[in-house]
């Protein structure tokens, strides 16, 4: 049974994002713009001597885990970003119909 474990819910230009681990070794953020849902997740690769981190029930706590989940809501704020950037670009390109 995979089990899945919610990290962070926030709220960033009102759109929500959650980032949550699934497994032991894959952390994802899920966020909905506009009533559309955007994503994207990282595998997490152990070296040659890290493997028996794979036996522990979480694999990556304290700093590790931390890193992993400020960057995923980094990502997630740039994705926001950049969709809204484009919305208003979009937007100032439409002719204006006003007569």
């Amino acid at each position: 049974m995979i089990k899945y474990k919610v990290f962070k819910q926030i709220q960033y230009k009102d759109c929500p994002v959650i980032i949550r681990g699934i497994g032991n070794k894959i952390y994802e953020y899920l966020l909905v713009y506009e009533g559309k849902f955007y994503g994207t997740y990282i595998v997490d690769k152990f070296k040659w001597w890290e493997l028996w981190k794979l036996l522990k029930k979480e694999p990556r706590t304290g700093k590790e885990q931390n890193t992993t989940i400020h960057f995923l809501e980094k990502a997630a704020e740039s994705v926001i970003e950049t969709l809204q950037n484009k919305d208003k670009k979009e937007n100032e390109n439409k002719p204006d119909n006003r007569n």
